[in-house]
Formats: structure tokens, C-alpha cells, sequence
């Protein structure tokens, strides 16, 4: 498999330089093509809400929280974006959670320094990727994780991170403890399909993209997959 795109980077680059609107486009097209992690949810809220769009920030900041729900900064945000829409008993109470989040956990840290430990482990993980050390990839998404146990979005780049790396018997099980906190993540779906696939078992494989064909069938990836499938079946035969 290719590496996806650096869309993500893209657009914090033109977050950086204040081009909101061309970070919402590169944003967009990262989360349509299977990055639509937390942190890509969280910028693009940003982006909305400083071009004042805030029912749309507001959409983005909660699918940042439902992927993470220890978001700190998403939490902190969203409860900006209630007081704005004058919804203040869920910003007050957006707000004392985040508070609650802030405090020292299991890790030793602070919550919100955890989740940025967190983010530049994989950060760091996703460039060794681009570069093709899947090795160190793993290594820092695995470090990420240790940290953030329940990020799913983390898990779900460790184990396409797996499976570029030739391993999607280790992907699987990663796959497995996302859909079963998430089982209609469309991209936890795809990926598992796919884990499934390369690791031999086409009737698993057939089994999950059909559950995904039934969620999104206008889906165009699961068309390529279908023709996967069905060349594989006739070279058995």
C-alpha cells in the first residue's frame, strides 16, 4: 500500500500562515480518505470556528471528543463554542470536564500534557511512516498508545501502520479493540476487511465489507475490494 497524502501537515501549514479556509479543503480531503483522527477533527473545528461557522465547529470539536474523549483542548474549545451559542449549562458543564481532564492521571502527567506527549509520539510515528521506517513508526504510535490507551484514532493509524509494514495479523487485533468500542467506524471497517484480506481469510474479509457496503454503499473503495476479492476466489478455484 501507498502511503496516504501529508494532507494533515498541509494543513497545519496553512492554519499556521491564518488560511482557514484552504486548511477546511486539505482537512476535508484528509478525513475522506481514512485520517479522520482526532486531532484532524479538532484543527478543523478550529478552522470553523475562527471563520465564524460555529455550528460547524461545533459538529467537528464533538467528533474529536467521541474519537478521544480525554480531548482536553476539543473539550475546552467546544464549551468556547456552547458559550457562543449561548447553550451555557453544556458549556459550564464541557467546561468542568475538561477541568476534571486537566488534573494529574495514571500517567503521572497532567492530563493535557499527556495528550500532547501523546500526539507527537504519533506525529513522530507518522513521519517515520511517510519515510518508510515502519519500524519507528511503530515504535512511537506503540509509545502514544502506552500513554493514551483508549485513543482509537492512535490504534486505528498503528494498525494501518501494521499492515504497510507487511503484518496485518498484528493490524487485526488492533482492529479488533477499535470496532469493539466503535463497531461502525467505517474506516476501522475498511481497514479490518482489508487486515483480514492480505492475512488469507477472503470470507472474513467478505464478511466486513459487506457489513460496511450495508453502512455506506456508496463507499468507492469497497468496489476495488469487491474486484480484489473475487480475483483472489478465481485463482483458487
Amino acid at each position: 500500500m501507498e502511503a496516504a497524502p501529508d494532507l494533515l501537515t498541509a494543513a497545519r501549514e496553512r492554519f499556521a500562515t491564518r488560511d482557514y479556509r484552504g486548511a477546511v479543503l486539505l482537512l476535508d480531503s484528509a478525513i475522506r480518505s481514512g485520517q479522520g483522527y482526532a486531532d484532524a477533527h479538532h484543527l478543523l473545528g478550529m478552522c470553523y470556528a475562527l471563520t465564524e461557522q460555529p455550528e460547524q465547529a461545533l459538529k467537528s470539536f464533538d467528533a474529536a471528543v467521541r474519537l478521544n474523549p480525554r480531548y482536553v483542548e476539543a473539550h475546552l474549545n467546544r464549551a468556547i463554542i456552547l458559550s457562543d451559542l449561548g447553550r451555557g449549562t453544556e458549556a459550564k458543564q464541557g467546561m468542568e470536564q475538561a477541568l476534571a481532564l486537566g488534573a494529574p492521571d495514571a500517567t503521572g502527567f497532567p492530563s493535557m500534557v499527556a495528550d500532547r506527549l501523546a500526539n507527537m509520539h504519533a506525529d513522530l510515528g507518522r513521519a517515520y511512516r511517510e519515510a518508510g521506517s515502519f519500524t519507528k513508526a511503530v515504535e512511537h504510535l506503540e509509545e502514544a498508545l502506552a500513554l493514551r490507551p483508549g485513543f482509537a484514532d492512535l490504534r486505528l493509524e498503528l494498525a494501518r501502520t501494521r499492515i504497510e509494514a507487511g503484518n496485518p495479523a498484528l493490524a487485526e487485533a488492533e482492529l479488533d479493540a477499535v470496532l469493539a468500542k466503535q463497531p461502525h467506524w467505517h474506516d476501522a471497517m475498511l481497514l479490518r476487511g482489508l487486515a483480514a484480506y492480505l492475512s488469507g481469510n477472503l470470507e472474513q474479509a467478505k464478511i466486513v465489507w459487506d457489513r460496511a457496503s450495508e453502512q455506506n454503499p456508496d463507499e468507492p473503495r469497497l468496489e476495488s475490494y469487491r474486484s480484489m476479492l473475487a480475483r483472489q476466489s478465481r485463482d483458487k478455484n
